[in-house]
């Protein structure tokens, strides 16, 4: 009996016996849907993710029938008394709003996408789920009114295209082990085209039978919605991210400074909570010098970062060169003092500090925290000491 090993980059990955043909229709839908290398080649939580991911992309197709039907209703199809002209405004009016709140989104929380991943991908589809119901809501009004509403649902849509898309890419990176980013969010689309596909010939019989039923199509989107967002929820749940957040690194903080221990990603991602973030608001990372207090300080010239107290809020000044870790050390000794509910003007840590910093740092990469990159939302303000 021969045997043929499949090696991924550089490692044996699964064998296959090649007297069992019965074998090659799964291993050809496994090449066409699952990234090389698969399971190796992804993170644990790539499987549990993409089945929550393609149940919920099914619903927001059948949903998007049901608008997309209604829509058509609204704009004068199969009514003599509409006019093409009034519909190309309609669409074009629609088209705009939607362009222009995409560069206004794209511009006000660009930068906060990748930070707060799971809670702008939720974010995007409870959005996505409004702007269905407003279509399906749209028949019911007069003509004028029906043109702000599709203005309004486009803007929400792209909306849900720059949160959505931003996510799914920060995401996409997080299951990419093998430097596969573009491997796992290929196989990625041919799994929504999948789900699509099937969802379109669902579509076509839920529209035979809920047509000509306004109960039948408010209870369809009411149950397909429900599931939408369940489903939505557990895909988010099961993320295990390894990058560190604001709410995440406090989660981690708060129980290292009670416990002396670090907890893993998976213990810290089990309790995230990714509706609302939990992280401290007071503190701001890439604070600006015009507020930090007067006078002369040796210790500034030689640190990586000023911390300092304005007014209740812990500002941490980030100097020019400085690291991602001095970013993290900086946070640390902020969360620190907003628990010690610390007065100073300028903060210095303590050498027992330090130390205690430099131990609990080394641990979170024992525990398999990304901590090449900081996702503390700092700004781009650095400062550089006059000399």
């Amino acid at each position: 009996v021969l045997h043929e090993v499949e090696v991924t980059h550089g490692r044996p990955n699964n064998t296959t016996t090649l007297t069992k043909p019965h074998q090659k229709v799964s291993t050809i839908l496994k090449d066409v849907f699952l990234p090389q290398g698969y399971p190796s080649s992804v993170s644990e939580d790539y499987l549990s993710y993409q089945i929550w991911d393609t149940l919920q992309e099914l619903c927001s197709t059948l949903n998007g029938t049901l608008a997309s039907h209604a829509i058509f209703k609204g704009m004068g199809v199969g009514n003599s008394q509409a006019s093409a002209l009034g519909a190309t405004h309609t669409w074009l009016l629609k088209d705009g709003a939607g362009m222009l709140s995409n560069i206004l989104f794209a511009w006000s929380r660009g930068t906060l996408l990748d930070i707060d991943a799971k809670r702008w991908r939720l974010f995007a589809d409870v959005l996505n789920d409004v702007a269905m119901l407003i279509d399906l809501l749209s028949p019911l009004a007069p003509p004028h009114i029906f043109t702000a509403l599709m203005c309004c649902t486009s803007v929400f849509r792209s909306i849900v295209g720059v949160a959505g898309g931003c996510t799914r890419a920060t995401i996409k990176q997080h299951q990419a082990l093998h430097n596969n980013t573009a491997d796992v969010s290929a196989k990625d689309g041919s799994q929504e085209k999948l789900s699509g596909i099937i969802g379109l010939l669902l579509s076509m019989l839920l529209l035979n039978i809920v047509s000509d039923s306004l109960y039948l199509t408010w209870t369809s989107f009411l149950i397909f919605t429900a599931l939408h967002l369940i489903f939505n929820y557990k895909a988010c749940g099961c993320l295990v991210m390894r990058t560190l957040n604001p709410t995440r690194y406090s989660m981690l903080l708060e129980h290292w400074f009670d416990n002396n221990t670090v907890l893993d990603p998976y213990q810290i991602n089990k309790f995230e909570p990714f509706i609302i973030g939990a992280g401290p608001s007071n503190v701001i990372v890439g604070a600006s010098l015009i507020a930090l207090p007067a006078g002369p300080d040796p210790q500034i010239s030689n640190s990586q970062y000023i911390l300092y107290s304005h007014r209740d809020k812990l500002n941490v000044c980030l100097r020019s060169g400085s690291r991602d870790k001095d970013q993290f050390e900086a946070f640390y000794f902020a969360y620190q003092a907003a628990r010690q509910k610390s007065h100073s003007d300028i903060i210095h840590p303590s050498g027992g500090d330090i130390m205690k910093w430099e131990e609990f740092f080394s641990e979170l990469t024992l525990k398999g925290w990304n901590t090449k990159y900081a996702a503390l939302g700092a700004s781009s303000l650095r400062y550089t000491p006059d000399l």
